[in-house]
């Protein structure tokens, strides 16, 4: 039976390695599966070749949204065909061309063909598999509308994926300007302004103030770029750490609601991932409690969460969704309106998908409000700082040329 020589993770974060035997690389990841641990690198080991093992495969360590929505999409197409589950699974397994999404897909037949179902199979990936799939897959199984729910799923999943790439998209230039600005500020400082500096050392303290500025802070970053890197990095780590605590996810949440046209955005996109996930759940079959319970994750920020957890208590209590959260600053009373009319309708969760659709179009919108008057004012900005350097360097000049006259 062939060797294969591994190298793989531990939930703690240790590597560990070793060598196992298999009949085929995918039962090695299979054993791996079972033994607890994550797999990064596995090579077969040529025996003839004096036990070297051969160049080692490197296992992808995530799946994109985009492989999942597949994967549910086709599983839902073979299920709706009438398929038997294990069988749609082993096809999807044996076709997939992505090494880690093939090996789920075996250990989730594998443990559906020993009796499990299919919802127990899937969140033993819970990084893979959210609480929300795991959720619907289950009522679908409870319901017997499991193809219905796995198609509901690929479209949220690809209308989610669709709304982060627009959002990416249109952050692009931006952030290359930011990028470009601070190398060419940055290279100005180092690598420009040091030329200047012996022809301005003969005048001593006569030089403009601008010029003093400028020329200090060039010194610093030369000079001092070691504390200048730590200090980015320290800045970075606590950041870090404020946004790691309770309270102070809290303080950053609460800023980027309050924070200028961004905080919109932010409002707007959570309403939006509230109200898909929401009544993506409703539709399935998922209890309100349950939903609102999942749903308020899909919002990332706690700020708004609390709100959730509020109407969950209320309605705990027999009263309406919209009822409370007309009480909340942050969801829009057309939204609250949606909402009681949803309740009254009997049709909630198809109001809650309106209200995503709606609120993905006004997220789109609000961003290109934001990114048109972002851009103008960052080059105002960068230019304003490129143009401070050279005057501050073209001062001296002109004081040392009226000297002379």
């Amino acid at each position: 039976m062939p060797q294969f020589a591994y190298k793989a993770k531990k939930d703690d974060g240790s590597v560990v390695t070793g060598t196992l035997q298999a009949e085929s690389e995918r039962s090695a990841l299979d054993s791996l599966g079972r033994m607890g641990v994550f797999p990064i690198e596995i090579a077969s080991r040529d025996d003839r070749s004096g036990g070297r093992p051969s160049e080692p495969r490197r296992v992808a360590r995530r799946l994109k949204s985009a492989d999942v929505a597949l994967f549910t999409r086709q599983l839902a197409d073979l299920l709706k065909a009438g398929v038997p589950l294990n069988r749609a699974l082993g096809t999807l397994q044996r076709q997939s061309s992505n090494l880690r999404l093939s090996g789920i897909v075996e250990e989730i037949g594998q443990k559906v063909a020993a009796g499990a179902s299919l919802h127990e199979a899937l969140a033993r990936f819970p990084k893979v598999f959210s609480n929300l799939y795991v959720s619907m897959v289950k009522a679908g199984e409870t319901g017997g509308f499991l193809e219905d729910v796995l198609h509901r799923l690929s479209v949220f999943i690809e209308k989610d994926q669709e709304l982060r790439s627009r959002v990416s998209s249109a952050l692009a230039y931006p952030v290359l300007l930011v990028v470009v600005g601070s190398f060419a500020v940055a290279f100005l400082m180092v690598f420009f302004i040091p030329r200047f500096s012996e022809i301005f050392r003969k005048m001593g303290d006569n030089l403009p103030l601008p010029t003093q500025v400028v020329m200090g802070v060039s010194y610093f970053m030369r000079e001092q770029w070691v504390f200048v890197f730590l200090g980015l990095v320290v800045l970075v780590a606590a950041w870090s750490q404020l946004a790691a605590t309770v309270r102070g996810r809290r303080f950053v949440d609460r800023l980027k609601v309050r924070l200028p046209l961004f905080g919109d955005i932010v409002k707007k996109n959570a309403v939006s991932r509230f109200a898909r996930t929401l009544g993506t759940l409703l539709k399935s079959g998922v209890p309100i409690l349950s939903g609102l319970s999942i749903s308020k994750e899909a919002m990332a920020n706690v700020v708004l969460m609390e709100d959730i957890d509020e109407a969950s208590a209320g309605v705990k209590q027999g009263r309406s969704l919209a009822e409370i959260l007309r009480k909340s600053r942050h969801f829009p009373p057309m939204v609250v309106d949606m909402i009681a009319v949803g309740e009254e309708g009997g049709n909630l969760d198809e109001v809650l998908v309106n209200v995503a659709d709606s609120y993905d179009l006004q997220v789109e919108r609000a961003i290109r409000v934001f990114i048109a008057l972002f851009e103008p004012a960052l080059l105002v900005v960068m230019a304003s700082l490129v143009g401070f350097i050279v005057i501050a360097m073209l001062l001296p000049v002109f004081t040392m040329s009226s000297m002379i006259k």
